[in-house]
């Protein structure tokens, strides 16, 4: 039976490492931080440098992401 639609987000399915979530979970633990606020966090960075690496910057980007200090 699937959950009832909250509003929030989409789930995302993504292959990670065993070793490298553990990692990343305790790291996030330690910062107070969800995993999913690192990722999230992570893919913002991610994004908007790609986009100024092309010189693509726009109203969308800064919509998307705001900047690289995306806060923790």
């Amino acid at each position: 039976m699937a959950r009832p639609a909250t509003g929030k987000t989409p789930l995302r399915n993504v292959r990670v490492p065993d070793e490298l979530w553990s990692a990343a979970m305790t790291e996030a633990k330690t910062e107070g931080r969800s995993l999913t606020d690192v990722i999230v966090s992570d893919l913002h960075r991610y994004v908007n440098r790609r986009r100024r690496e092309r010189g693509a910057l726009d109203d969308e980007s800064r919509h998307l992401g705001e900047s690289d200090n995306h806060p923790k």
